[in-house]
This record gives C-alpha cells, sequence and structure tokens, in this order.
C-alpha cells in the first residue's frame, strides 16, 4: 500500500509526463528565458532610445507641433520601459512578487497608462496628418504649439482615468508560504 505525502515546498511543481517533476512555472522555462532575454533588451534599447528623443525633441529641436506630439509618445515609452525591470525580476522569480503591493499596483498602472497614452497619442498624430492634408488652410491656420500640449494633457488625463482602475484593483496574492503574485 502506498501512502501519499504532502510535500510543502515542492506544491507548484507538476508530473511532466515522464513521471518526474519539473521545477518552474508550468515547464515553461524557454519561454521565461526568452521573455527575460527580450525585456531585458527592450528595457536597455528603449531607455535609450526614448532618453535620446525627450532630449533631442525636448531640449535641442524648435517647438513644433509635431515635436509636442513625438515628445509625448516618447515619455510615455520611455516610462513604460524604466519599468521593465520590475517585470524582468518577477519573470526571473517565477512570478514571484517581492515588491510590494503598492509597486504591484503602480508598475500596472504605468503598463496600461502606456498603453492608452501611446494609442491615443498615434490616433491625434494620424488626425492632424489627416487634417492637415485634407484641409491644409484650416491647419496653417489652427495648429499651434499651445493647442497641441492642450490636446497632449487631455489624452494624458484621458489615459491615467482609464488606468485608474488598475491600481485600484491590483493586488498581490499570498499563494504559498513567502510566494506572492501580483495579480
Amino acid at each position: 500500500m502506498a501512502t501519499n505525502s504532502f510535500n510543502p515546498i515542492k506544491t507548484t511543481a507538476a508530473p511532466d509526463g515522464n513521471g518526474s517533476e519539473n521545477s518552474g512555472s508550468n515547464g515553461n522555462g524557454g519561454l521565461n528565458i526568452m521573455s527575460l532575454i527580450i525585456y531585458s533588451l527592450a528595457f536597455v534599447l528603449g531607455v535609450l532610445g526614448n532618453g535620446v528623443v525627450i532630449w533631442v525633441t525636448g531640449f535641442k529641436m524648435k517647438k513644433t507641433v509635431n515635436t509636442v506630439w513625438y515628445l509625448n509618445l516618447a515619455v510615455a515609452d520611455f516610462v513604460f520601459t524604466a519599468f521593465l525591470p520590475l517585470s524582468v525580476t518577477y519573470t526571473a522569480l517565477d512570478f514571484h512578487w517581492p515588491f510590494g503591493k503598492f509597486m504591484c499596483k503602480l508598475n500596472s498602472t504605468i503598463s496600461s497608462l502606456n498603453m492608452f497614452a501611446s494609442v491615443y497619442i498615434l490616433v491625434v498624430i494620424s488626425v492632424d496628418r489627416c487634417v492637415s492634408v485634407v484641409w491644409p488652410v484650416c491647419a496653417q491656420n489652427h495648429r499651434n504649439v499651445r493647442r497641441a500640449s492642450y490636446v497632449s494633457l487631455c489624452v494624458w488625463v484621458v489615459a491615467l482615468i482609464l488606468s485608474a482602475p488598475y491600481f485600484i484593483f491590483r493586488d498581490t496574492e499570498k499563494s504559498h508560504f513567502f510566494f506572492f503574485s501580483c495579480t
């Protein structure tokens, strides 16, 4: 008669079909390593690339409507890539969140804020280009840096409002012992 013993340390390990147990997140070790490489590469290139764009469009170029759009797009992407090391750590620790509840909420909020702000800024750029082509005289008379700045501010406010639920409802969940996940 075989007895089943409960081993609390290996509660997340699952049989892999060969009768042995694999460690990690359900056998996705290769996928996790690939994710770590991509996240790390995106962090380095994103911070450097967007940092250069922010420096050039914010400090070296004359303020125009287009520089306002691209500066805001670069800021959104820079903030997102600056928070990527949290995702790298989360993935490297096999989806254990060591940073606490506030950082879980903030990381999720920044990620969604980037998504909303980037998409809406790209929409604004597209609408601006369309108006410039379809009604060039009207665009020439009404496009200016001040209006572009107001539109950008509105985009950020809308993106922040749409990201607020992520800050409110995200939480850390204790799965076992000292293992927390950001859910």
